[in-house]
C-alpha cells in the first residue's frame, strides 16, 4: 500500500534550504548560519603557473599545508573559482581627440561583446561549527530567548577569528593577494552562488534573514535541473589519481564559458585523521586475499601467498605511509568533494559545457561524471556553509587539497589604476580567452622599462601605450622618438612633431636664458652651462663658475622688459671675462654650429598635451645631444603641474651614454614621480642597458618591465643578462618562446603575464601605430599637402579604412 501523504507534500522554496541566517552585528564579514555555525569569506588570487617555478610552488605548498593541518575537526573550507564573462569595459575616459577615442572604442567593442572573454574570481570560505554544548549560545543570535550562562558569543568569535587570521596570514606569506569581503561584497558573493543573475548588492540597514534577501531564482529539480530560466549541470569528480601536482586542474582556467568550481574540504584533527586512515588500512589489509583463498589455507593449514591482491597491498602500504605522515606532523587528512556547476540558456548547450568539463578532468587522469539523480543535492553542496549535502567521503591529504583546489590563476590585471583613479591603461588579450588589463603604475610609481630586440614590436607597443594614455583627464604625452615611428600617431591626435637637428626645417630654436631673472632659473642656467663647458674638456673651477654666475646676473639685470629678448647666448658670452670660457661657449652662439638652436631671441618650444621629438638626426651630433635634452627636460619639468604625464624615451641607450643625463637621472626620476609623471625607457639592446653605469639606478626605479620576444634569450650570456632583471628560469623561457610582433611579457611585483595587443580586431589602431618607413614618408607628404585638418581623412583613405574619396569618414573624423 502506498503512502499517499508523501505525494501531497509540497516542495520547500529554495530559501528555506539555504544555510545562511544573517551577518553578526559588529562583525560585517562574519555570517551566522541557521545551524549555529559561523563562516567568513575572503577573495584571493593564486599564482600564475605560466611564470612560476617548481621551487616557489613547493614552498607555497609547505606553508599552506602547515596552517591547514592545524585546523581541527569542525572546520570546513570551501574554495571557489567563478569564471565569468569579462564585459565590464570602463567608460570613464577623457579622450581629447577623435582618433584615440576611436581606437579605444574598437577595443571596447572587442573586449565587451558577447561571451568572447572570461576571467576567474576566487573565494575561500572558512566554516566552523563550535562544540555541541555551546551551539545553543550562538543560535541565540537568531532566536530570542533565555540566554545561556558560561562563555559568551564573543569568546567563540575570538576563537574563530584567530584561526581565520592564521589562514589569511598564510596566504599573504605565500604572496597570494587576498582580502576579507566587506558586508556588501559578502552578500553579493552569496547571491552569485544561488542566482542566475550577476549583480552587486548592498546589505540593507535592517535586513531580513539572508535567505529572504538573496533568493530571486527558483530551483527546479529532476535529472536536468534549472536555476531560474538557466539549465544547470553539475560535474562531480569521483575518481582520483594517486599522485598530484600543484595546479593540476589549471586547464579549467582555459574554458570559454562560465562556471562555478567548488572544492569543499572537511578538516580532521590529528586523532580523527589517524582513525580514518587506520580504517582504510584495515580495509585494504582485509582485501589481501579472497574468502575462498582463506578457506583453503585454513583447511590445508598452509599459507599460500600466490594469489595476493597486489593492488590491495599497494593501497595498504600507502595507508601505512599516510599514518606515519600524520604521526610525524608532516600532513593531515580530511574529506574532499569537488564539483563544477555550469549554466546555459538551453539544455543542449548545458550538456556541451558539462561534457567539456568532464573531458578536461578525465584527460588529466581523474574521473568525473555529470550528476543525474543526485543533481540537486550536489548543487546544494556547492553553497558555502552547506556542509550536510552531497557528502562524498574521499579521504585526501592537505597537500593533495592544495594541489587540487582552485588556486592557480590566469592573472587578468587590476580592474582600476588606483593611483590615477581611472581605468587600466590598456585592455589586451592573453591565453584562455582571458583579457589582460595593463597598467604601468605600481603604487604611485609609473616608471617602466621596455626591452627587446630589433623587429620585435617595440614601436607598435609604445604607440599603443601613448594613445591609450590620453584616456586620463588632462593627460600629457612627451615622446623622444627615433625613426619617426610616432609621426603618424602624433599628426593624427593633433600633436606637435619636432625634428631635432633638422636644419632644413628651422622650426625649433631655444632661448635658454629668457627667465634668468628668477633665482632658481638662474641657478639652473649656471649648472646647464657648466655641464656643457665640462663636455668641452674645460675644467670648472670655482673662479670660472663665479665668472659664469656674474655674467648671468649681468644679462638678467641689463635686459629687462621688452629687452628680455636680448638674453641670448651671444650677450652672455660677451659678458664673461674669460677667453677660455668664451671659446668653449662659442659653438652655442650665433655663427657657431649650434647657434641656430640656442642663440635665438625667442623660444618657440611650446609644450602642449602631446609633443614628439624626433632624435635620429640629433644623434649624429653627440656633442650637443646632452645639452639639448637637458634643456628640453628642464622645460618639461617646469610645465608639470600634477597632470598625468608620460615621457617616452625610445632608444634610451643614447641617454644612458650621456654623462650629463646619467649624473642627474636618479634625482630627475624622483622629481618626475612627485609631479605625477612616468618615464618609459625603451631599448633594443639588452646588452647596452645592462652594461650602462646607471643600469641599477634605472632598474630600481622602474617597477614595471615589459620584455619583447627574444629567440636568443636562452643563450648563456643572454640568459645571464635577463637574470639581472630579476627574471627566473621559467620567465626567460617564456620570452624565448614568445612570437615577435605578437607577444609582450609584463613583469612587476603585482604579477607576470604574456599578452598580445589584439590589433587584428582594431583596424584604425593598426593604421596609426604600425607604420613602416614607406608609410611615414607618405604621411609626411599628406600632412604637407592637407595640413592637420585633412590629415586623418586622407590617412584613413590610404589605409583602406575609408574605401574611396566619396565615402563618409567615421563620425568623429567628419566632425573635425
Amino acid at each position: 500500500m502506498y503512502r499517499l501523504d508523501r505525494f501531497l507534500i509540497k516542495s520547500e522554496p529554495l530559501k528555506y534550504t539555504l544555510p545562511w541566517a544573517r551577518i553578526i552585528p559588529g562583525s560585517p564579514t562574519i555570517v551566522l548560519n541557521k545551524d549555529g555555525s559561523i563562516q567568513t569569506t575572503f577573495s584571493y588570487r593564486g599564482p600564475d603557473l605560466d611564470s612560476a617555478i617548481r621551487e616557489q610552488l613547493s614552498v607555497m605548498t609547505q606553508k599552506l599545508n602547515s596552517v591547514f593541518m592545524a585546523m581541527d575537526t569542525g572546520w570546513v573550507m570551501f574554495f571557489e573559482s567563478q569564471r565569468i564573462p569579462s564585459t565590464d569595459y570602463p567608460t570613464d575616459a577623457y579622450f581629447p581627440d577623435p582618433i584615440t577615442k576611436i581606437m579605444d572604442d574598437e577595443r571596447k567593442e572587442f573586449f565587451s561583446s558577447g561571451d568572447s572573454h572570461f576571467e576567474s574570481n576566487y573565494y575561500a570560505t572558512l566554516y566552523w561549527m563550535p562544540p555541541n554544548d555551546h551551539e545553543g549560545r550562538l543560535r541565540s543570535f537568531v532566536v530570542e530567548g533565555k540566554k545561556q550562562k558560561g562563555l559568551t558569543e564573543d569568546d567563540y568569535l575570538v576563537a574563530f577569528k584567530t584561526v581565520v587570521e592564521a589562514v589569511y596570514e598564510a596566504f599573504f606569506a605565500c604572496q597570494i593577494p587576498c582580502e576579507i569581503l566587506s558586508a556588501d561584497e559578502m552578500v553579493s558573493y552569496l547571491y552569485s552562488t544561488v542566482s542566475m543573475h550577476r549583480r552587486k548588492l548592498k546589505l540593507p540597514k535592517h535586513p531580513l534573514l539572508l535567505d529572504q534577501f538573496l533568493c530571486d531564482s527558483a530551483l527546479s529539480g529532476g535529472l536536468e535541473p534549472r536555476l531560474g530560466s538557466k539549465h544547470m549541470r553539475i560535474v562531480t569528480i569521483i575518481g582520483y589519481m594517486d599522485n598530484t601536482i600543484f595546479g593540476i586542474f589549471d586547464n579549467l582556467n582555459l574554458q570559454n564559458f562560465s562556471y562555478r568550481w567548488i572544492s569543499r574540504y572537511y578538516c580532521l584533527g590529528k586523532l580523527d585523521s589517524l582513525d580514518e586512515v587506520h580504517k582504510k588500512t584495515r580495509e585494504w589489509k582485509a582485501k589481501f586475499k579472497g574468502v575462498m583463498d582463506m578457506v583453503r589455507e585454513f583447511a590445508s593449514g598452509q599459507e599460500d601467498n600466490s594469489n595476493i591482491n597486489q593492488t590491495a597491498v599497494t593501497k595498504y602500504q600507502q595507508a601505512k605511509t599516510a599514518e606515519m605522515w600524520i604521526e610525524s606532523d608532516i600532513t593531515s587528512y580530511g574529506y574532499y568533494t569537488s564539483c563544477i556547476v555550469v549554466l546555459a540558456d538551453s539544455p543542449d548547450e548545458a550538456d556541451v559545457r558539462a561534457k567539456a568539463v568532464v573531458q578536461t578532468i578525465n584527460n588529466i587522469g581523474f574521473k568525473a561524471k555529470v550528476e543525474d539523480l543526485n543533481s540537486v543535492d550536489a548543487w546544494m553542496g556547492t553553497l558555502p556553509g552547506n556542509v550536510g549535502r552531497n557528502v562524498r567521503r574521499h579521504l585526501v591529504s592537505c597537500t593533495n587539497l592544495i594541489h587540487m583546489m582552485p588556486l592557480s590563476t590566469i592573472w587578468a590585471g587590476a580592474s582600476r589604476n588606483k593611483h590615477l583613479d581611472g581605468p587600466p591603461l590598456l585592455y589586451t588579450q592573453t591565453s584562455g580567452n582571458t583579457p589582460f588589463r595593463l597598467s604601468l603604475h605600481v603604487g604611485d610609481v609609473g616608471h617602466t622599462l621596455v626591452v627587446g630586440p630589433t623587429g620585435a614590436g617595440k614601436s607598435v607597443f609604445l604607440n599603443m601605450v601613448e594613445a591609450s594614455f590620453r584616456k586620463y583627464k588632462d593627460a600629457r604625452v612627451f615622446v623622444f622618438d627615433k625613426g619617426a615611428s610616432n609621426y603618424v600617431l602624433t599628426r593624427g591626435v593633433g600633436g606637435t612633431f619636432f625634428d631635432l637637428g633638422n636644419e632644413e626645417s628651422g622650426a625649433l630654436s631655444f632661448q635658454p636664458l629668457a627667465m634668468i631673472d628668477d633665482d632658481k632659473e638662474r641657478q639652473w642656467a649656471l649648472e646647464w652651462i657648466c655641464d656643457y663647458v665640462r663636455q668641452e674638456n674645460l675644467e670648472i673651477t670655482p673662479e670660472r663658475k663665479q665668472l659664469i654666475w656674474d655674467a648671468l646676473e649681468a644679462v638678467a639685470t641689463s635686459y629687462v622688459g621688452e629687452n628680455k629678448r636680448l638674453r641670448r647666448m651671444t650677450n652672455l658670452v660677451n659678458a664673461i671675462q674669460s677667453e677660455e670660457l668664451k671659446n668653449a661657449l662659442a659653438p652655442l652662439c650665433s655663427g657657431g654650429p649650434y647657434g641656430r638652436i640656442f642663440d635665438s631671441d625667442v623660444d618657440n618650444l611650446q609644450l602642449g598635451s602631446w609633443q614628439t621629438f624626433e632624435m635620429e638626426k640629433l644623434m649624429n651630433t653627440p656633442q650637443i645631444v646632452g645639452t639639448t635634452l637637458m634643456y628640453i627636460f628642464h622645460r618639461i619639468e617646469q610645465s608639470l603641474k600634477g597632470e598625468p604625464t608620460i615621457i617616452v624615451l625610445d632608444e634610451c641607450w643614447v641617454f644612458f651614454d650621456n654623462e650629463q643625463f646619467a649624473a642627474k637621472i636618479r634625482e630627475w626620476l624622483k622629481v618626475l614621480r612627485k609631479a605625477n609623471a612616468s618615464v618609459i625607457f625603451a631599448t633594443q639592446s639588452i646588452t647596452d642597458i645592462v652594461n650602462s653605469p646607471i643600469f641599477h639606478t634605472v632598474l630600481d626605479s622602474c617597477y614595471s618591465r615589459i620584455f619583447l620576444p627574444n629567440n636568443d634569450a636562452l643563450e648563456e650570456t643572454m640568459k645571464e643578462n635577463y637574470g639581472l632583471f630579476g627574471l627566473n628560469r621559467r620567465q626567460i623561457e617564456i620570452i624565448a618562446s614568445a612570437t615577435k610582433k605578437l607577444h609582450y611579457y609584463y613583469v612587476s611585483s603585482y604579477g607576470s603575464r604574456l599578452f598580445q595587443l589584439a590589433l587584428d580586431a582594431c583596424p584604425v589602431s593598426l593604421a596609426y601605430v604600425a607604420v613602416n618607413t614607406e608609410g611615414v614618408i607618405a604621411a609626411k607628404e599628406i600632412f604637407r599637402k592637407y595640413g592637420s585638418e585633412g590629415f586623418n581623412r586622407r590617412w584613413l583613405m590610404r589605409s583602406n579604412i575609408i574605401e574611396d574619396k566619396s565615402a563618409d569618414p567615421p563620425e568623429e573624423i567628419a566632425a573635425q
